[in-house]
């Protein structure tokens, strides 16, 4: 490699440098930009939200009057749906973990537990969600209950 190879090859690699220079820099000005706006969408929020949360309307259930209206149901119901499927999952996960670490010897049931630990990971929860609603509500017949949700 001459002096000239040399010289353009160093050209390059500066202006390469400059431009991932540059563009290193646009994208931290992207990101306060974006970081400035969340923040300022969050403050907003939270000075015209925080008001208007009271006893009232954390403790009623929801009205077509707006000065009645609250969200007792929603909460409660969340937190009913939470239960159940933390008494659901929690004992089945911690008991599917011990024994194959534990106990298991390569056979069927290890390999079903393992497809569905890994089939669990790469489908949406929606669809396992929708799944477990057409079984409970239409096949078992539970109806619309806190059973069927979580």
């Amino acid at each position: 490699m001459d002096l000239n190879e040399a010289k353009v090859l160093r050209g390059l690699v500066s202006k390469a440098k400059r431009r991932d220079l540059a563009f290193s820099i646009l994208g931290l000005l992207c990101l306060f930009a974006s970081i400035i706006t969340l923040g300022a969408l969050i403050v907003d929020l939270a000075s015209t939200g925080v008001p208007r949360i009271s006893m009232q309307f954390l403790s009623s259930f929801p009205s077509r009057f707006p000065q009645n209206a609250g969200i007792l149901s929603a909460w409660v119901g969340s937190t009913l749906i939470m239960f159940v499927t933390a008494c659901a999952a929690i004992p089945v996960g911690v008991a599917a973990g011990v024994y194959l670490e534990e106990y298991a010897k390569k056979n069927f049931l290890t390999a079903f537990i393992e497809i569905n630990i890994s089939n669990l990971a790469g489908v949406p929860s929606i669809v396992f969600g929708l799944m477990a609603l057409g079984i409970f509500v239409y096949q078992f017949g539970f109806g619309p209950s806190v059973l069927t949700a979580g």
